[in-house]
């Protein structure tokens, strides 16, 4: 059985709310309908962003800088996307969003080992080890 999974990444735009000339760039991400959006801390001016292209209008210096850093930000978004495929994780609109802000690796220190290694030890090693264990930590 075949499962279809629908994946889209749009860039849009709000209202900025302390400059009202001024719009906030979002990216939403979307998988099965599912929906979630991360800002992208940047803004532009209204007269300045394209809607129908989502890109930031014109040729000159800050348009082009603009939409550079708005193609990076897709692509790494696609990245993401591409990551999670092959690591066969399960895809959603949460799980690209956290891979791509760096939430979902949980990564332990060798402190952290360490500790869990002698708390669950310490009923199966020896005191002696235990204290070669303690004195390495």
């Amino acid at each position: 059985m075949q499962t279809n999974k629908t994946f889209s990444i749009v860039l849009f735009t709000r209202k900025s709310r302390s400059i009202v000339s001024k719009l906030s760039i979002y990216a939403r991400i979307t998988v099965n309908g599912k929906r979630s959006e991360i800002s992208l801390k940047r803004t532009v001016l209204t007269k300045s962003w394209d809607a129908s292209k989502s890109r930031g209008r014109g040729s000159s210096y800050s348009s082009r800088v603009l939409n550079s850093y708005l193609n990076q930000e897709y692509n790494r978004l696609l990245d993401c996307h591409k990551q999670l495929l092959e690591e066969d994780k399960v895809i959603s609109s949460k799980t690209i969003k956290s891979r791509y802000l760096g939430d979902d690796n949980t990564r332990k220190t060798l402190n952290d080992l360490l500790y869990y290694h002698n708390t669950n030890m310490v009923s199966v090693l020896k005191q002696g080890t235990m204290k070669n264990y303690y004195t390495t930590e």
